[in-house]
């Protein structure tokens, strides 16, 4: 089916964004240079804005390297403002009241002592016509920081496309009579051999596959490919040492600076109880200081986590559990479950529920939906689902004395409170909340708790 014309431009710009920053930020010198011989240590981050007109969640790594943190934070900039324009005027277009989506994800692909390789899938929904689904390949040589195009990579007078087109064609024929449409429509020009990644077993080939989701991969394995490369890039399938797992369990301190809570002093009347919630976790340092908030106040609490977080920060999620708190399944990596099909949202949900359960040892079965957007009709949910009744809807751009404000007028018994744990402001939200829950009487519990839940 033709897409409609709006959303065959967007994945033009989108593409040619693409490869516009990357070419902008490699004319920029980094100035602070990764070390050739150093394996990253690669942290999370993630960003999550809802707003009335459109959703916007990006996951992406980030490193020990300046520049390719600046490299990184600029293309996702890039694809913010770019998905906002486009929004825009499909909403001026169309008059849909459909909320749009934007959605990047990213896999480090392959990293050893000079290369770090990163893949990011942006999914663009703007209500009609379907989904969109882009990538962006960045091969950085950690010595400089640059995301090296293909054209640096290469060796000049070598024909690398036509060897590209020839090894990628081999590999599919001997695959298989289910890639013999795709072959068909392969051609040995640039466009369709952007998308490379350097990898330990030698170069890996996406090539779109309208038919299915997922592009197709086809490796060319390092006895061929290697003859293509400039020589100061040979070692790029150099295999990675084996690597150390680093929890990241440094020692964070016993100083405290919160005051000291007495919870006599405080009686909970009877049946004034409230669930504090929180989403988007878990975070290494922002989701542990809410933790030593909550046990200064002897408070329990429900924290829903992003299975693809879970995996960066496993520690974290222990200590949460061990702390007596509640944990509960935010999908993988925050989607809009509404625009998914029903084996899309069982692998967000089965994805998270079994790293959960690796991690932590227990049986998850709460489930919080990203956005609160509920899946199709027909969709037979997985674990108890958890709705929130309070929510400062303006939190981000208002002080903590705000939206601790703004929740407490709103409170009542049973109350389900909906707060996220990736902003620093937060632990001060939640200590002024604690201190005026207690003080009018209420005892703050896991959601599970909660005698109407």
């Amino acid at each position: 089916m033709r897409q409609p014309i709006i959303y065959t431009i967007l994945f033009v710009l989108l593409t040619a964004s693409g490869c516009s920053f990357i070419a902008n930020a490699n004319e920029e010198s980094g100035k602070k240079k990764g070390k050739q011989a150093a394996m990253y240590d690669v942290s999370i981050e993630t960003e999550i804005n809802e707003f009335e007109e459109y959703h916007m969640t990006a996951h992406y790594p980030q490193t020990p390297n300046n520049q390719i943190d600046q490299t990184i934070i600029d293309y996702v900039n890039q694809q913010k403002a770019l998905f906002k324009q486009e929004s825009y005027k499909s909403k001026q277009k169309n008059n849909g009241d459909q909320a749009h989506e934007l959605h990047i994800d990213f896999e480090v692909i392959h990293q050893n002592q000079r290369f770090f390789v990163v893949r990011f899938i942006e999914t663009i929904d703007l209500g009609r016509g379907g989904v969109i689904t882009n990538q962006t390949i960045m091969n950085f040589d950690k010595k400089n920081g640059k995301a090296l195009s293909m054209e640096e990579l290469f060796k000049e007078d070598i024909y690398y496309v036509d060897r590209l087109h020839d090894w990628t064609k081999e590999k599919m024929i001997d695959a298989g009579e289910e890639n013999s449409k795709l072959i068909d429509k392969l051609e040995a020009k640039i466009e369709f051999y952007e998308d490379i990644a350097l990898t330990g077993e030698g170069v890996l080939v996406f090539i779109d596959d309208p038919a299915n989701e997922e592009p197709v991969r086809v490796i060319i394995e390092k006895s061929k490919v290697s003859k293509l490369l400039r020589s100061e890039y040979k070692g790029a399938f150099q295999e990675a040492p084996e690597a150390v797992t680093n929890l990241n369990s440094e020692d964070q301190g016993s100083d405290n600076k919160y005051q000291d809570f007495t919870l006599d002093d405080h009686l909970h009347e009877e049946g004034k109880e409230v669930a504090l919630t929180f989403d988007d976790g878990p975070h290494p340092e922002v989701t542990r200081q809410i933790l030593d908030v909550l046990d200064q106040y002897e408070a329990k609490a429900s924290f829903f986590m992003i299975g693809k977080r879970v995996g960066y920060y496993p520690e974290v999620v222990r200590e949460v559990s061990e702390r007596g708190h509640e944990i509960g399944n935010h999908t993988w990596n925050h989607p809009r479950l509404g625009r998914m099909s029903d084996e899309q949202i069982n692998q967000q949900i089965s994805s998270t529920q079994t790293i959960l359960e690796q991690v932590t040892g227990q049986k998850v079965d709460l489930l919080r939906l990203p956005f609160g957007n509920l899946p199709s009709a027909n969709y037979q949910e997985e674990g108890h689902v958890v709705p929130w009744t309070i929510y400062s809807e303006k939190w981000e751009d208002l002080p903590p004395e705000a939206v601790a404000e703004d929740i407490l007028s709103k409170v009542e018994g049973d109350s389900i409170i909906l707060l996220h744990d990736l902003q620093l402001s937060t632990v001060e939200t939640v200590e002024l909340l604690l201190e005026n829950l207690y003080a009018k009487g209420y005892k703050v519990v896991p959601v599970s708790h909660l005698s109407d839940h």
